[in-house]
């Protein structure tokens, strides 16, 4: 059966409200990319400097989106059950998300944290 346009955005928006409703680090990213957009109207970033902490907030919750969908599904394959290979896909997961992250935070220091220092030391 094939969806319509509106209901495959329907899911979509479905999954984002789950994933924000339900996992501690997605709220803490928010909560990061809040501030960082907040900097960035303060500062008056440039359009290249928004694409970047666009580009970075949309990098860090796509990962954070993507490995929880692995973890739910590996614990449904599971089924409780320990498994090494479920370990590892999990914990690969988890390390592009923290990959993600740490990009995303050194282009936060270099484009937000780094002028706003320099302006409040002026």
């Amino acid at each position: 059966m094939k969806r319509s346009l509106f209901s495959s955005f329907a899911c979509a928006f479905r999954g984002i409200y789950f994933t924000v409703k339900t996992e501690r680090n997605v709220k803490i990213h928010l909560a990061v990319s809040i501030i960082a957009i907040t900097l960035g109207f303060y500062l008056g970033l440039s359009v290249i400097e928004w694409c970047l902490v666009v580009f970075s907030i949309g990098l860090v919750l796509t990962a954070e989106l993507l490995n929880t969908a692995l973890e739910h599904w590996c614990d449904e394959a599971a089924g409780g059950r320990y498994s090494e290979i479920i370990r590892n896909a999990k914990d690969m997961s988890a390390a592009a998300v923290l990959l993600a992250a740490i990009a995303a935070l050194i282009t936060g220091i270099l484009i937000l944290v780094i002028p706003f220092f320099q302006r409040i030391i002026q």
